[in-house]
């Protein structure tokens, strides 16, 4: 693999300076809101990508998501069916433990963690999900939560420095759950014998508890870096805000090797995934998730996706214009230049594309090409054909526009086939905008007809003639130009009046693919029609 052509190989090469006789990726998430794509970046992906070599190199590797669930949920996400009236029986409790809100759940964590368990295979990731609080719970963090607690003073003095913060000298690096709210948002520690911690919660309760156990959690700057410790972590990732300056990155670093007297993971920021220009939050609501891109979009595109971006490179990504046909149409170049059936501008570029679409697919990449239909036609063809009901012609269809080249599908094929399209059409009803939306105008007004200009109009029955014997979309598109030419009529007007008496707009897609996809007589009736 060419190194200047996938990032996480120069990466790997870092992380394998660390001699570990297993090398562990490491990304983690707290269940408090919607997991979104730009979690799946950062926590998911960027590990997953440096897993991926390091198990290519040969050596032992496992890619972790720990599941930050002993967290307290501070916030109800927008859009959450829970009443203000109700909020104090959630607000404040980890997510272990605060109620589901949603029914069929065990807890408010095991409902947000499912919109991940519920696709995450489909994506094909090999991911070892942990509770943090069942490692609490195990005894995981024991040894490590004593060595904090006393150690204390070096913690704080560490984090002030560091940070520039200002934690007193006698500050407790532990968060201990109420025992009479259940609630661990309000709690204070306030003493340590050495075997026991006192508390104070706002709820009015002191208390006296050992902290061992799934008792208490470490503060999530020294949880942080003693995951690390426990998991034995060789690299991982996080969003860029963790890696300002002197913030929770530069700290935990500072608290392995100046406290904990350990080598810290390899660790790289991954930049946030926008949707419309807003950065995305779970707890906000402005997310779109896993499951969500499995209605619209295959786990390939989404691989292709981040393969196509170095982490530290910004994706500005929305459903609702043209970036998100474009993302389709550079996933299925990078396909055909996998398979010699296209070529790239120069030999880099070509290098590139062929790496982010191998990497892409999960596992091996067929030996031809998968049967394709471009995201763009496919969402022109569920306008005017209902794939379920007309699978039959659609098939006779593609193979006019030359998508098919197989006389018989096989099962899986027509299956492929079958969600390709299913996801066009869930596309063009959630999230495509007005001008991808097209239906063929059953009677031909006369103000589209007074918005033509003349000498296209007066060629469209020409037009129709030439084009009863021919069949393939770019044939089609062709003769198009080339009739106009032949005329001394301006192409862009030919073409225009062509959307103008088939849809009513002024442009849409290619001509030659919009004329098969709304039935090719049907047009040709209309250009006769229309040059009276």
């Amino acid at each position: 693999m060419d190194k200047h052509v996938f990032w996480a190989e120069k990466v790997a090469d870092e992380v394998l300076k660390k001699k570990r006789k297993e090398y562990v990726c490491e990304g983690m998430w707290t269940p408090s809101g919607y997991f979104h794509i730009g979690n799946a970046r950062s926590e998911i992906f960027t590990p997953y990508s440096v897993f991926r070599i390091l198990k290519e190199k040969g050596v032992k590797a496992r890619q972790n998501l720990i599941i930050d669930d002993f967290d307290p949920l501070d916030k109800i996400p927008a859009g959450i069916p829970v009443k203000k009236e109700d909020e104090n029986k959630f607000i404040g409790v980890p997510c272990k433990f605060a109620p589901s809100p949603f029914k069929g759940f065990k807890n408010w964590a095991d409902y947000f963690l499912s919109q991940v368990t519920d696709v995450i295979n489909q994506f094909g990731f090999e991911l070892n999900i942990i509770s943090s609080y069942d490692s609490y719970k195990k005894g995981k963090f024991n040894d490590l939560i004593e060595f904090s607690l006393n150690h204390s003073k070096e913690i704080t003095a560490v984090w002030n420095k560091v940070a520039g913060a200002d934690k007193p000298a006698d500050f407790l690096p532990v968060v201990i759950t109420c025992e009479k709210c259940g609630k661990s948002l309000f709690t204070k520690a306030v003493a340590w014998d050495g075997k026991k911690v006192k508390y104070e919660c706002k709820c009015g309760f002191k208390g006296e508890v050992s902290p061992l156990n799934g008792n208490a959690k470490l503060h999530w700057r020294v949880h942080w870096a003693a995951s690390w410790i426990v998991n034995n972590v060789a690299f991982e990732s996080a969003g860029k805000d963790h890696f300002s300056k002197g913030g929770s990155v530069d700290v935990g670093q500072a608290f392995m090797t100046e406290v904990f007297k350990k080598e810290a993971p390899y660790q790289v920021p991954t930049e946030f995934v926008q949707l419309k220009g807003a950065k995305m939050s779970g707890s906000v609501g402005n997310v779109f998730g896993l499951k969500e891109w499995l209605q619209v979009a295959s786990p390939e595109l989404f691989r292709f996706l981040f393969f196509s971006y170095r982490p530290n490179s910004a994706i500005d990504f929305s459903l609702a214009d043209n970036s998100f046909i474009l993302l389709n149409d550079r996933f299925e170049r990078a396909e055909r230049i996998y398979y010699s059936e296209d070529k790239a501008e120069n030999e880099r570029t070509e290098k590139k594309l062929k790496e982010s679409y191998k990497l892409s697919i999960i596992g091996v990449p067929s030996k031809t090409r998968p049967v394709r239909i471009p995201y763009s036609f496919a969402v022109q063809i569920v306008q005017f054909l209902n794939p379920e009901k007309q699978f039959a012609e659609i098939v006779e269809l593609l193979k006019q526009t030359k998508h098919l080249v197989s006389e018989k599908l096989s099962k899986e094929e027509k299956k492929s086939l079958l969600e390709q399209l299913a996801r066009a059409k869930a596309w063009l009803e959630k999230y495509a905008p007005q001008e991808f939306k097209l239906f063929f105008l059953e009677t031909l007004a006369d103000e589209i007809k007074g918005a033509i200009d003349v000498s296209a109009r007066k060629l469209l029955p020409v037009i129709a003639r030439k084009l009863e014997g021919i069949n393939s979309a770019d044939e089609l598109q062709q003769a198009i130009f080339e009739e106009a030419k032949a005329n001394d009529v301006k192409p862009k007007q030919l073409f225009k009046a062509i959307y103008l008496v088939l849809t009513g707009k002024e442009s849409g897609p290619k001509a030659g693919l919009l004329i098969l996809a709304l039935g090719k007589e049907k047009c040709l009736q209309r250009f006769k029609e229309s040059g009276e």
